[in-house]
Formats: C-alpha cells, structure tokens, sequence
C-alpha cells in the first residue's frame, strides 16, 4: 500500500522538490550573488534576468504541487524545459562574462548547472514512467 502510494505521488513530489530548487536557486541570487556581487563577477543584468526565470519556475513547479493535475506528464516535460532553459541561459551568461567572473562566481555556477541537470535527469526518468 505504501509503495503504491509512493508511486502515484511520485510525480507529485517531483514538482515540489524542483519548486524547492527553484526557490533555493531565487534565495541565494538574491540574498547572498547581487549583495554580494563584486565576489562573484557576474553582471546585475544577468543576475536579474536569473532571478526571473528562478521566480517563474518556482511558480510553475508550485502551482503544479498544488493543483496535482490529472494528467501531469505534459506539465512535468514543462519543469525539464524550463529547468534547461534556465541552464542554457545561465551557461550563455558563464560563457559570456567568463572574463569578469571571480572564482567563486565559476564555482557557484559551474556547481549550479550540475545540480539542476541532476535534478531533470530525475525529472526525466519520472516523465518516462
């Protein structure tokens, strides 16, 4: 009965543990990179454009937590596209200001394009199910 319960909530829990993502990705964009932005060395502009698109994927992966559509595969392919979106945007930016970026800067978004292509690796093996 657990298991079973497990799997139909899978999906589920899925969106919420992106909007944690995407949240904690939000969080630190704002509270720790553009206060802090000369240790890091990524423009405000790109910084900016980041904390959009974190803000609509929180929204996105929220809404879907809460709303637990019928038929969620279709919302879930939107999470993965969004999540590479958001990497592929944020890579443009790593490659672009690579220059202008301090070391901890590359660390955070070097380690932060790994743990979203983690997390729709996960996404992607759900969607398949």
């Amino acid at each position: 009965m657990f298991i079973e319960n497990y799997k139909k909530s899978q999906p589920y829990s899925t969106f919420l543990l992106d909007a944690i993502g995407a949240f904690v990705s939000l969080l630190v964009l704002l509270v720790v990179i553009l206060p802090f932005k000369q240790w890091f060395g990524m423009p405000v502009s790109a910084l900016y454009i980041l904390c959009i698109l974190a803000s609509i994927m929180f929204f996105y992966s929220s809404l879907c937590f809460f709303k637990k559509p019928k038929h969620w595969k279709p919302f879930l392919l939107g999470v993965i596209l969004g999540n590479l979106t958001y990497c592929s945007i944020s890579t443009f930016f790593l490659i672009t200001y690579w220059h202008q970026l301090e070391t901890l800067g590359a660390f955070y978004f070097i380690w932060e394009k790994i743990v979203v292509l983690a997390i729709v690796g996960h996404e992607a093996l759900v969607w398949k199910k």
